[in-house]
């Protein structure tokens, strides 16, 4: 069973403290009509969205929001395992009540007279008139004075007592409603409720799940029109029972907490319509209740379709960003409905992550070969991951799943094996659920891209794919909960750009070199094929930067080398290490599984052996070294502006321990000793200042 590593999120105690200040009723100091000390209403407070694509963790969250408000009124609804069901809004809402009526030990009980009584006139086996014609005079009760609810009231509980189609469906509803012992309503309805109560001590008992999935079945293919009135004024209902509640004498005084909704995938046909529902009556209502609504979504439902924002959202653009702060602040987007984007989890998270997997390792597992085991392991797998919560928790687990015997640095270079299983799984877990085969397939290849948008015009690449998938890619990389999308911070860029979030771009380049290369022939496949035919289109495009990071993909360092070199006093300082970091983001080709592990320094030298070769001219040389060696090590840190380029790209993978930092430095003091320009001379000594230290 997989490990809750989320506990020490940061992210999800934000969340968390959002909710909490929502949930909690404070004191006005002031005093009601003869009800002691009230409590404001306060301002109706607008359901929350939690936005986020796949494997962001909203489903771990909202479990975790409704264990840790288990004291208080909560219901926590899966609105797309309902829909599959055959649900509609009608059943969705009776489960919500039945959660909210459970109960409490520190909590007055709710009750929902109005709810109750009308829900179950609904499920009884009556003709469609007597039926619809409940529901109207509901709604007309629910306007109208208090004499004409009671009235209504009155008169459905005699419909329901005498209603024999379906005795345990009604006898299972009876927990929505008060002890009616107790003076409620008139002497009939209290009579005919004790009748209710004895069918249902003696006849077989109905389960709350039994009545939900049994509901929406009472109305016929013909009768949906009735069934959304019906809806409509259960709602209206449910919010009307709910506010008397909090206002009688008691209530206000003892329920200190307002009531949280939990609902889960609103994006679902029936989460949408739920969510629809909600919010309408909501506005009609036009009063503060006390309901605590947070959802949680991966791609955008059907309340944004009228909205500017909703209709075409903008890449990397959606509203509630985090700020460089820790406090979750959504974002209004729809009337009563705003959204909070669930973001990634910050490298601090993670390396809270990382210290408990060291821990839960013991002491037979040798530790890290660096002074700060924790803030290694936690860097590498933020690399890695770039705190993408889903893969994160994979990462973590395989990694404490290995052997005693294996180091850690053995372990992560495993972890991402192309040809082993965990890639697969978490990009399953990552990639939309309907995601063909060959959108798979088109993703893998575009993967090699440094964006999107080079990848969509990059004919070569495309072969004889047809025009089916080629809008499933474009439709997929217009929806940043697709792709994943994060702020690359490219200030050198033409315009906005699409990219796969790294993770994701990590994980189909690692499928990508599993490929068979002699597969697909009627379009190219495997690494070299997929690079060459980039490579090809940035040279037809007149792209030389463009083209020069595809041939270092390829392992054509001379040609990579070559193009620097030649940009090397041309351009500012800063414009050339900017060049020089997109191509040291060039994806460094996995070993397979068969080739043995080369350390960093062996690699290197590999690297660069073709410059024992000939005459090779003195700067070329040391720019050759400098690429290579920066190419297999990983970022240095604190990142300049002059490494803010559009491809995000990061693998840690090829020096571990950053054990090249060291040459790095010296060939950047090598180029600025060679140099007469004073700004030249301070940038790429500042370059070469990066790398003195280690970047955990």
């Amino acid at each position: 069973m997989r490990r809750e590593w989320a506990g020490e999120s940061e992210r999800d105690r934000a969340v968390e403290a959002y909710v909490e200040a929502r949930l909690r009723r404070e004191s006005d100091g002031g005093r009601g009509p003869g009800l002691g000390r009230a409590r404001a209403p306060g301002p109706q407070l607008d359901a929350t969205l939690l936005l986020g694509p796949r494997g962001s963790g909203k489903t771990t969250l909202l479990r975790h929001l409704e264990r840790w408000a288990e004291r208080a009124p909560v219901a926590r609804l899966d609105l797309a395992d309902l829909g599959q069901k055959g649900g509609k809004p009608i059943d969705a809402l009776t489960g919500l009540v039945f959660r909210l009526n459970a109960r409490k030990a520190d909590f007055p009980k709710l009750d929902f007279p109005s709810f109750g009584l009308l829900v179950m006139a609904v499920a009884a086996e009556v003709d469609g008139i007597d039926r619809d014609t409940a529901v109207r005079d509901m709604a007309d009760a629910l306007a109208g004075p208090e004499s004409r609810r009671l009235e209504v009231l009155g008169r459905l509980a005699d419909a329901v007592a005498t209603a024999v189609g379906a005795p345990g469906l009604v006898g299972a509803a009876l927990p929505l409603l008060p002890d009616w012992q107790r003076g409620w309503g008139r002497l009939r309805t209290r009579r005919r409720l004790r009748q209710l109560r004895r069918v249902r001590r003696t006849s077989p008992q109905q389960s709350h799940d039994t009545f939900l999935l049994e509901l929406n079945q009472r109305y016929g293919a013909g009768e949906d029109e009735e069934r959304k009135r019906a809806e409509a004024v259960l709602f209206a209902a449910f919010l009307d029972d709910l506010c008397r509640a909090y206002r009688t004498r008691g209530g206000d005084r003892r329920r200190t907490s307002r009531c949280l909704v939990l609902l889960d995938n609103v994006d679902s046909t029936l989460g949408s319509d739920f969510l629809e529902h909600l919010l309408e009556a909501r506005r009609e209502a036009d009063a503060p209740d006390p309901l605590v609504v947070v959802a949680a979504a991966g791609s955008y439902p059907r309340v944004f379709e009228d909205h500017a924002w909703g209709g075409a959202p903008q890449p990397g653009a959606y509203p509630g960003r985090w700020d460089s702060g820790e406090e979750f602040r959504p974002a209004q987007v729809v009337r009563g409905l705003c959204v909070g984007q669930l973001r990634d989890l910050r490298r601090l998270e993670v390396e809270r992550q990382a210290k408990e997997v060291l821990r839960a390792a013991g002491r037979d597992v040798r530790a890290p070969r660096v002074d700060s085991g924790v803030k290694w392991l936690g860097w590498a797998a933020y690399e890695l991951t770039r705190g993408q919560p889903a893969a994160t928790a994979a990462v973590l687990e395989a990694l404490l799943a290995a052997g005693p015997t294996t180091d850690w640095d053995e372990r992560l270079r495993r972890v991402l094996d192309p040809f082993g299983e965990l890639v697969d799984g978490i990009l399953d877990r990552l990639l939309p659920i309907d995601a063909s085969r060959e959108l798979v397939r088109a993703l893998t290849r575009a993967a090699a891209s440094v964006d999107l948008a080079h990848a969509g015009v990059a004919g070569q690449l495309w072969g004889e794919a047809n025009a089916a998938v080629q809008k499933e890619f474009d439709d997929f990389c217009a929806d940043v909960l697709c792709t994943m999308h994060i702020d690359t911070g490219d200030r050198a860029a033409d315009g906005r750009t699409e990219t796969l979030h790294p993770v994701l771009r990590l994980l189909l380049l690692r499928k990508l070199a599993a490929l068979d290369p002699a597969r697909g022939a009627s379009g190219p496949d495997g690494w070299d094929a997929t690079h060459a035919a980039l490579r090809t289109q940035a040279q037809e495009a007149g792209k030389p930067g463009l083209a020069a990071y595809h041939a270092l993909a390829l392992g054509d360092l001379p040609a990579a080398a070559g193009y620097l070199n030649e940009r090397f006093g041309l351009i500012a300082a800063e414009d050339w290490c900017i060049e020089l970091c997109r191509l040291r983001r060039a994806p460094l080709r996995p070993l397979g599984p068969d080739a043995p592990h080369r350390p960093p320094w062996e690699r290197y030298e590999a690297l660069v052996d073709f410059l024992n070769e000939g005459e090779i001219e003195s700067r070329l040389r040391t720019v050759t070294r400098l690429l290579a060696a920066s190419w297999i090590s990983p970022e240095p840190r604190p990142a300049p502006a002059t490494d803010r380029v559009g491809d995000p790209y990061r693998d840690p993978l090829g020096d571990l321990y950053a054990e090249l930092y060291g040459e790095i430095a010296a060939r950047f003091r090598t180029l600025a000793a060679h140099t007469e320009s004073v700004s030249w001379d301070r940038t790429l000594l500042a370059k070469a200042a990066q790398y003195e230290g280690k970047p955990w």
